[in-house]
């Protein structure tokens, strides 16, 4: 009984730490992550030239909420599937992804990284470390494909409506609540490598009070 109701405090004490991250931290955290969403984007999609990528209250889709808006000239031959886009003078295009996406992870992560027990005080440093860093990470594979994937989407629209593709097959996971899963995933991910490096950080301090 008492665990648990050690686990439910924190699981409340975490979504309340994550809330008051968001809201103190959350526009100081975006425009930081803006050179980095614009570094992995450049390297995603190397057929577009980037105009200007910056955070906005104005989104394309989104109405007044805040987002990154991106803006992209097509500067190379574009193949899809069979077809053929080929770069016009003067051409562009403008997407946006909600700056709140960057924070659907986190919300869910960090109540549940609080929540589980630990063995050692140690690993609860271990353990959020680990998680910042894996939060972190998975804006990477996130915001920048999810921004390509609207660029690739005016294509495929255009020459080859239907046409398969991975790219938004993971846009699309992440739009229906795969931001949620991913969060999940590294709360789990950063507990077990937390029990783990605490494990070895204590076997070492044991070896050399031994040694000693």
């Amino acid at each position: 009984m008492g665990t648990r109701f050690y686990m439910v405090t924190r699981l409340l004490a975490g979504a309340v730490l994550a809330v008051y991250l968001v809201v103190a931290c959350g526009p100081t955290v975006a425009r930081v992550y803006l050179p980095f969403l614009r570094w992995a984007f450049v390297h995603l999609d190397t057929d577009d030239r980037v105009i200007t990528l910056s955070i906005s209250g104005q989104g394309v889709v989104s109405g007044n909420d805040r987002v990154y808006r991106l803006v992209i000239a097509p500067e190379k031959t574009v193949y899809v599937g069979d077809r053929i886009q080929f770069a016009q003078a003067g051409g562009w295009a403008a997407v946006s992804v909600l700056v709140a996406y960057l924070w659907q992870p986190l919300v869910v992560a960090l109540p549940l990284a609080l929540a589980w027990p630990a063995r050692r005080r140690i690993e609860w440093p271990v353990r959020l470390a680990l998680l910042a860093a894996l939060l972190g990470g998975l804006t990477l594979i996130d915001l920048p494909f999810t921004l390509w994937a609207q660029i690739w989407t005016i294509y495929v629209d255009a020459l080859a409506p239907g046409m398969f593709s991975p790219l938004l097959v993971w846009a699309d996971f992440l739009q229906s609540g795969g931001r949620f899963f991913l969060g999940i995933l590294a709360a789990g991910t950063s507990v077990y490598l937390g029990l783990k490096v605490a494990g070895i950080f204590h076997s070492s301090q044991v070896r050399a009070v031994s040694f000693i």
